[in-house]
């Protein structure tokens, strides 16, 4: 019979955090789960760690490919999974033992589609603080949970502290050609979702990784951020026009730092991302003036650097 639900793990030279990881799946309080290991080309020692773990649990799938990137790895996992539920994990993270059977039974007892946890971040100094803090139990609706996502505020943008339905990747899956996979996933499989249960207890554990993709030193590969925010407020200016103001105060927001970074950083001809400064000035002045996700100190200074940066234009 198939399981429940099929844990799906990318996995790419992690060896120093892999035997945690997996243990602290194994460990579930609901046993009714495969796990599907993804070694994604890795040099070390992860691929044959994840061997010895096949070895001796009959639930583990081990996939040994070249490396594609970690969108491809989870999109392989979805087209191998079997289970009726899908959850992801991320190799150097860890998770509670009571996780899966929490985000199982809310899912169930709500006949929802997406069930999602709090979860602890780390720090430099290997301790933790709750992503989302003073945060209750509840249930939202498609509109309700698109309201909160773009924020990245409680839900967030992560696919490793939730459960979805099979059935959602259907249609959809992780784009591979850019770094911010995560965001530009999270709100299109909300949009598929009727229901989405969110649990406040903390039961997924983000280490603090300084090999992470986005702890690297800066590369041209961080304006897949203005793509992603561009996608999402296209997006959201169609379905959900109330709240796109607010998607493009973010928008700007980040356009205006990517530009700063590329100037800081030096080596770049800047006259090639002047894209990232093409917004109408009135249309951006307000929609910073009028956001509610902005401190007043933080809507001054963006205002400051779009009316300086529009002599550039």
């Amino acid at each position: 019979m198939a399981p429940k639900i099929s844990i799906i793990v990318p996995v790419f030279n992690v060896e120093i955090f892999l035997n945690t990881c997996i243990e602290s799946i194994l460990c579930q309080e609901i046993h009714d789960f495969e796990l599907i290991l993804v070694d994604d080309g890795s040099t070390d020692n992860s691929g044959a760690i994840c061997d010895d773990f096949a070895n001796i649990d009959k639930r583990i799938r081990v996939i040994h490919t070249e490396n594609m990137g970690q969108s491809s790895a989870r999109n392989l996992g979805i087209s191998l999974a079997i289970g009726e539920y899908i959850g992801f994990v991320d190799s150097d993270d860890y998770i509670s033992s009571v996780m899966y059977s929490s985000l199982y039974e809310k899912i169930i007892a709500n006949n929802a589609d997406i069930s999602v946890c709090n979860f602890l971040v780390g720090d430099k100094d290997n301790s933790f603080r709750p992503f989302a803090e003073n945060v209750n139990d509840m249930t939202l609706d498609t509109e309700a949970a698109l309201k909160e996502i773009y924020t990245n505020r409680i839900l967030s943008f992560s696919p490793c502290n939730k459960l979805y339905r099979r059935s959602l990747f259907d249609t959809i899956s992780f784009n591979v050609s850019i770094i911010y996979e995560d965001m530009d996933i999270s709100y299109r499989l909300i949009s598929k979702s009727e229901r989405i249960v969110y649990i406040k207890k903390e039961l997924y554990y983000y280490r603090y990784n300084n090999n992470s993709t986005l702890k690297k030193a800066f590369s041209l590969k961080r304006l897949d951020l203005y793509t992603v925010r561009k996608w999402m407020y296209q997006y959201y200016k169609e379905r959900l026009p109330e709240e796109s103001n607010n998607v493009l105060a973010l928008l700007i927001v980040e356009s205006l730092l990517l530009y700063r970074q590329l100037k800081a950083q030096g080596g770049y001809s800047l006259n090639n991302y002047k894209y990232l400064l093409q917004f109408d000035t009135k249309e951006s002045i307000k929609s910073i003036t009028t956001t509610k996700l902005l401190s007043i100190q933080r809507k001054l200074i963006t205002i400051i650097q779009i009316l300086l940066y529009r002599r550039l234009m």
